[in-house]
């Protein structure tokens, strides 16, 4: 079940799914070869994404050398290329197909977090392919809710909300409210929640992310504080080709105070300092030509805060 924004475009458009289809049966080192052609002109050309990585990577890598960035910087453009080359695939093969190309590790905690009947954050991010890595838990036999934001291109948009939820995710617009969320967590769903989206004005809380202050939805934060668990979630590519790890780690909520506000920070640092380790290890693998830090870029007293809070 989807909300009512959701099902007014749930029926994509006969030509989404024969375009689809057809490159879904392309195969896969082809898609990739486009891919990385796809991520290199993007690199090359896109002069205003291109930098916005360079200064993301300088900021959180300030000790490698600049040439060093720059190649972090290029494979995770082609790694992006690579990501939406594969979503035919993605959107188009079974749940079988889908899952023999990923190996699952710490699948004993997503277990034990569900058995406390509270409902599950799955906290996630724009690692590898996102989109694959959106519709494990679904597949794994979880139930599963999130919310998703509405692409411009209402063909594109309505192919991929049939798409995302075709395994039984629910999905629900930003412009929904939360009543669906306590439900979803009555019910014991697990909540996909990305954390590494820049939210604007009034929307979230700075916290670090990588070390450093940015703006950050905490959405899971009331629902934590009252006993709701947060579970980290990252799908890691292995070598160059489709294979993944499915990796879940726990999140253990942190010492809270008596004030809420404080609770809010507390509990929102915690989750995100989880994918220092995750990111750092596998940096091409991350969403860097996203500016992250415009909290931090848009406020001269805040600009040079290199680590935690000033």
């Amino acid at each position: 079940m989807t909300d009512k924004a959701a099902k007014e475009v749930i029926k994509a458009p006969a030509w989404t799914r024969l375009l689809f289809g057809v490159l879904a049966k392309v195969p896969m080192p082809i898609m990739h070869g486009l891919g990385d052609a796809l991520g290199w002109l993007y690199y090359t050309l896109d002069k205003r994404h291109r930098g916005i990585a360079l200064r993301n990577i300088a900021r959180v890598f300030p000790e490698k050398p600049k040439k060093e960035r720059a190649k972090i910087a290029k494979k995770a453009f082609k790694q992006m290329g690579r990501t939406l080359m594969e979503i035919p695939y993605v959107f188009s093969a079974s749940a079988d197909d889908l899952l023999h190309h990923v190996e699952i590790e710490g699948k004993e905690v997503l277990t034990n977090a569900l058995a406390k009947q509270k409902g599950v954050f799955l906290l996630a991010s724009h690692f590898s392919n996102w989109e694959l890595m959106g519709l494990m838990p679904a597949m794994m036999g979880h139930p599963t809710s999130m919310i998703y934001r509405q692409l411009n291109q209402k063909p594109l948009d309505a192919y991929t909300l049939v798409s995302r939820s075709r395994f039984g995710t629910n999905l629900y617009s930003r412009n929904t409210g939360v009543r669906w969320l306590l439900k979803a967590l009555k019910n014991n769903h697990c909540i996909v929640s990305a954390l590494d989206q820049h939210m604007g004005a009034g929307n979230g809380i700075k916290v670090p992310f990588l070390g450093h202050i940015a703006s950050t939805s905490h959405l899971p934060a009331p629902f934590v504080a009252k006993g709701a668990p947060m579970i980290g979630m990252a799908l890691v590519r292995k070598g160059g080709g489709f294979k993944f790890t499915l990796k879940f780690w726990d999140v253990p909520c942190p010492e809270l105070s008596d004030d809420r506000a404080t609770n809010e920070i507390l509990i929102m640092t915690a989750a995100c300092k989880s994918f220092d380790k995750v990111i750092k290890e596998n940096p091409e693998q991350w969403l860097w030509m996203h500016r992250r830090w415009r909290a931090v870029e848009t406020d001269e007293a805040m600009e040079q805060v290199v680590h935690g809070a000033p």
